[in-house]
């Protein structure tokens, strides 16, 4: 190969420290977001954990970056991803699902099971309604944490055709998606509705996306990254205009709930371009098997930790040991346990 030449997926890998920076990102964004729920301290010390949703914003950024270094190419043969994909979100809804149905059958949660949350879940169209207008359903039983899986199964379920897009003009499609995505939150704040949504936020996803295409390629730099840094700008800019149309309802609901995602994955996006990146690499490594472990259960953790600690006041009384070794043993059923027991997916 040339010098200075880009090199291709297939010529780089993700290296040793990059696998270990990505589990240690995962593992603490799903720790963060159950201590976001389970713990409270009073004053400011409480402000330390009071950014959940920036956490599920971390892994919407993970999950592009891995999707995409692992599905580019496979990506194109769109029965065998669509099974992967489909193997790797459903179990765990399904068993976090079934977990909050047994709870409620014992009477330990309040909300009743709907028709609607179920089949809406189901589908990928729920999220949290006293948070945003336009929303379809809420999360079943209200399992709020599920609200995000609809964002994921539609950024998984559009991948494949973006990419397609991809392989004619990269060039048209890295503009195309920024586009795109800013124009479905503008007519969001014209007719609130969970599409327009839904693909406004996929843009945070193919942030991640385009960060491992850039290091796969010819490496992480600004000027490689203007089209998403401009979209991501531009998603800012419109947020801020909803906030001035329809007024400032507080920190964590709509219409400032949006600038602030959007705000955050602009920050967390510009650190990946910056000194930081290498820093928090290196940090990973030493803790590589632990997070990995952590990381092998994030999801799992992520889905079954909120009826099992929160729902059932599990917290707020001696419980709350046998209640976090349940949801441990839950998450390794869940991300783990199922995956066994499941016939394989086509790996290409």
């Amino acid at each position: 190969m040339e010098a200075g030449a880009p090199t291709t997926t297939a010529q780089r890998k993700l290296s040793p420290g990059v696998r270990a920076g990505l589990d240690v990102a995962r593992a603490v964004a799903a720790l963060y977001v159950v201590a976001h729920h389970a713990v409270e301290l009073p004053g400011m010390m409480g402000v330390i954990f009071s950014f959940g949703q920036e956490a599920v914003l971390v892994f919407f950024l993970l999950s592009g970056f891995v999707i995409f270094a692992n599905e580019r190419d496979r990506s194109a043969r769109p029965r065998g991803y669509y099974l992967r994909r489909l193997r790797r979100i459903y179990p765990p809804m399904l068993v976090a699902m079934a977990v909050s149905t047994a709870l409620w059958g014992l009477g330990l949660i309040d909300p009743s099971p709907t028709w609607q949350s179920a089949f809406g879940t189901l589908f990928a169209l729920q999220d949290i309604s006293f948070l945003k207008p336009g929303v379809i359903t809420d999360p079943y039983l209200g399992n709020d944490p599920l609200w995000s899986l609809s964002y994921e199964i539609f950024f998984y379920l559009i991948f494949p055709l973006v990419m397609m897009g991809w392989r004619r003009s990269e060039r048209a499609t890295r503009c195309i998606v920024p586009v795109a995505s800013v124009l479905a939150y503008s007519t969001y704040l014209a007719a609130p509705n969970h599409l327009s949504l839904v693909v406004a936020y996929f843009l945070i996803w193919w942030a991640g996306a385009m960060a491992a295409h850039l290091y796969l390629g010819r490496g992480l730099q600004l000027r490689h990254a203007i089209p998403e840094f401009v979209g991501l700008l531009g998603l800012c800019a419109v947020a801020g205009v909803g906030v001035a149309v329809y007024g400032f309802a507080g920190l964590g609901y709509f219409p400032f709930l949006v600038l602030r995602h959007c705000a955050v994955v602009l920050l967390l996006f510009a650190l990946l371009f910056t000194p930081v990146r290498t820093l928090l690499a290196r940090l990973s490594t030493p803790v590589a098997r632990v997070a990995a472990a952590v990381a092998g259960i994030s999801y799992g953790l992520y889905v079954v930790h909120y009826p099992v600690l929160i729902q059932t006041g599990a917290t707020h009384s001696w419980w709350v040991i046998p209640a976090l070794i349940a949801v441990v043993l839950l998450a390794w059923i869940a991300d783990k346990g199922t995956s066994k027991v499941l016939p394989r997916a086509p790996r290409s």
